[in-house]
């Protein structure tokens, strides 16, 4: 009996899955697709469950060690928040405070989490602040009939991409990656272990505006956001932009992306140097749709 242990991660969409199958003997990726559920998964448990199931029995996958879930950005929370010197003893209170005057939602209506990323006790610190809603969570651990397949750990898909910049490709400096979905873009500089700034693109262009039309408006608001991070801290001032997403894969969103970007070197996030990818044309057809769903798997794989 082979002791190959299979590892699955999930990235939820509005009305999707983004699904990668993980091999860790050999830490390569089996399979990668993304599955319609025709309703929120974070809200309809149940298809989600349902429409997992089906899937991973059409690629004949009976069991896998764990599953591991990834939450896009714009459907959480995700900031960098400086903590004063004299409130660094109650952080934690001093955070939901925060959270509660950004969200004006009743406490404890989301679940939070937070990264010290520098700074300390006597000057202030700055801190990574995640928050997620707290039904959506319950819903996933309490709602999946089959156990196995509950998810073990939910993480938000900017931890997912750092992690899988940092471990399939080993981050050397700083990072500059996008992901460009249609629900939105988000973009991010990366360090080792470190998110150094985080910002977002709305894709409310998209509508009822011609292809041509609206991927040019979004190339220029990406074009906007990095100058602005450049003027934040001239540090930024990358040459490479790692990109990947649903709208990676569209030749048309590529040439208006380039075109707004001359100077860049844009490299598509479709082959790693410590992760294989698969070969297979239908199994490697998402992988730049689905990097998310691979670095969550990838999370879960190094915490075992």
């Amino acid at each position: 009996m082979s002791d190959t242990k299979i590892y699955l991660g999930i990235e939820v969409g509005d009305a999707s899955l983004k699904v990668a199958l993980l091999d860790s003997a050999e830490k390569r990726v089996l399979r990668t697709a993304i599955l319609q559920t025709g309703t929120s998964p974070l809200d309809d448990v149940y298809t989600f469950e349902t429409v997992l199931q089906a899937w991973l029995e059409s690629v004949q996958q009976e069991s896998v060690e764990a599953v591991s879930l990834s939450i896009p950005a714009f459907r959480s929370i995700v900031r960098q928040v400086y903590v004063p010197a004299e409130a660094c003893a109650n952080r934690e209170e001093y955070l939901e405070w925060y959270l509660g005057l950004i969200t004006n939602a009743e406490k404890g209506s989301y679940i939070m989490d937070y990264q010290v990323l520098c700074g300390d006790a006597t000057v202030g610190e700055t801190v990574l602040l995640i928050a997620v809603r707290r039904e959506w969570v319950d819903g996933v651990r309490k709602g999946f009939r089959n156990k196995a397949l509950a998810p073990k750990t939910m993480e938000v898909d900017v931890l997912s991409l750092l992690n899988l910049m940092d471990a399939a490709d080993h981050i050397d400096g700083l990072e500059c990656v996008i992901k460009a979905d249609f629900a939105g873009v988000t973009m991010m500089w990366i360090s080792k272990d470190r998110l150094q700034d985080l910002r977002c693109v709305s894709t409310l262009s998209l509508v009822d505006k011609s292809a041509e039309e609206a991927y040019g408006f979004l190339a220029n608001g990406i074009r906007e956001q990095i100058d602005f991070a450049k003027e934040d801290d001239v540090s930024f001032d990358v040459k490479q932009i790692h990109l990947c997403g649903e709208l990676a894969t569209d030749p048309l969103f590529m040439k208006n992306l380039q075109g707004a970007l001359p100077e860049f070197q844009i490299i598509l996030m479709d082959s790693f140097s410590n992760l294989r990818l698969p070969v297979e044309e239908a199994d490697s057809a998402a992988v730049l749709s689905c990097a998310g769903a691979i670095g969550a798997a990838l999370n879960l794989m190094e915490e075992v």
